[in-house]
């Protein structure tokens, strides 16, 4: 026995010099190899959505379940949540019950244009939708081979539904190609799940580097953050990691661990996100605790954040679709004071005009809209109405409805 323990004693010593040496190749901290300026984003009024890319080149680190199960939970506690699966496996799909073999509309048609995201979107919870992936979407490299702002793609699709949304979580696959560029360049937000094993942590320098030479060509620094995953602390090798990650990476770690837990594993098979699957094992626990610490940096993220909109309108690289004039009315007596606000005019009152039309009361208003869709309500005598004439409505904030409408 104790040669056995000499022997593992000895084996951790020597992956931990590997490890250091191969620290020292990219002996600069997270902070410090980071290019020193970038120029300033403009950022749009209102509310800004949230943009967390998963990302590592490893398979079976549990970036697909931490994608699933952050989404869900986040969710859960009113966050309204789009999920992007850019993995051609579609397993972000299947982990929540969609039929990802009968999607006929997915990210692939999206990527080459040839449908508008919202078309792509389903709802798959309650504050929970998505846009799925499948086999096809493996071609997308191949398709795009040459063409101009390919890795752009994504964040232009967006365009027309962040302000819809709280979060957006996206998926990438694993491997650093075009779909996960498209993944970064839309993001604000990185999360690198990192298992328990050597391979896992000897490619991470390789990956902050690959994330490096991004936000150079993106012009965006990323908020880099990692997840240790599938840790077993009953194991001096499992501590031994922890250890070094938290040293070696001291301000980018999260607190949570997400430890071994044979539960995630069966909540996937069945399709459910592990808080519908089972709120008594250390899966629920540990997201459950990545995701409060994800909404306690909600404030500062947000205040760092910029719009899809502003961030490719800096670049250039806006490509809006045309504008359709839309004439909202409301009846209403002639001497009331009658506004309209919503999404499209972030949320500021504005007037409408009185007319009359055969005998009635009408107040009006013509507003330019881009496809997408939008929330709002009427504001008459200082009380919010919903639009008596759409039957669409969406939920707010406050309990009440909004009126919804979608071009």
């Amino acid at each position: 026995m104790r040669f056995l323990l000499r022997k593992v004693g000895a084996l951790l010593r020597e992956l931990m010099a590997r490890l250091k040496k191969s620290d020292d190749l990219h002996a600069e901290s997270i902070e410090e190899r980071r290019p020193s300026s970038f120029p300033a984003l403009r950022q749009k009024g209102g509310k800004t959505m949230r943009k967390i890319a998963l990302v590592n080149q490893k398979g079976g680190c549990g970036k697909t379940t931490t994608a699933i199960n952050l989404a869900h939970f986040l969710a859960g506690g009113g966050k309204r949540v789009l999920l992007i699966d850019l993995d051609p496996q579609g397993h972000a799909g299947l982990g929540l019950g969609a039929e990802v073999d009968h999607a006929e509309k997915t990210i692939y048609e999206v990527l080459l244009g040839e449908i508008p995201i919202n078309e792509a979107i389903q709802s798959l919870k309650e504050n929970l939708d998505a846009v799925l992936s499948d086999v096809v979407l493996s071609g997308f490299e191949q398709v795009m081979a040459g063409a101009s702002e390919r890795e752009y793609k994504l964040t232009q699709s967006l365009v027309e539904v962040e302000n819809n949304y709280d979060y957006l979580i996206i998926d990438s696959p694993p491997s650093v190609g075009l779909l996960t560029f498209n993944g970064l360049v839309a993001a604000e937000e990185v999360i690198i799940p990192v298992d328990a094993s050597f391979f896992s942590i000897h490619g991470l320098g390789k990956l902050l580097d690959t994330i490096r030479i991004i936000e150079e060509r993106v012009r965006h620094q990323l908020n880099i953050k990692i997840l240790a995953t599938n840790v077993d602390l009953r194991t001096n090798f499992c501590r031994s990691l922890l250890e070094t990650l938290n040293a070696r990476f001291p301000e980018n770690c999260f607190n949570t661990i997400i430890n071994t837990c044979t539960r995630l594993r069966e909540a996937a098979r069945e399709g459910k996100a592990i808080a519908e699957f089972d709120k008594n094992c250390a899966g629920y626990r540990d997201y459950r605790s990545l995701t409060r610490e994800i909404l306690d940096e909600e404030p500062e993220m947000l205040a760092r954040g910029f719009t899809l909109e502003s961030y490719l309108a800096a670049e250039g690289r806006l490509k809006l679709e045309e504008e359709r004039e839309i004439l909202f009315k409301v009846e209403a007596p002639e001497e009331a004071v009658v506004q309209i606000a919503g999404d499209f005019n972030e949320w500021v009152p504005q007037s409408l005009e009185f007319t009359e039309s055969q005998g009635r009361p009408l107040w009006h208003k013509t507003i330019s809209l881009r496809p997408g869709s939008y929330a709002y309500k009427y504001l008459v005598d200082g009380c919010w109405i919903a639009d008596p004439n759409n039957e669409s409505t969406v939920e707010d904030a406050y309990g009440g409805v909004n009126s919804l409408i979608s071009l």
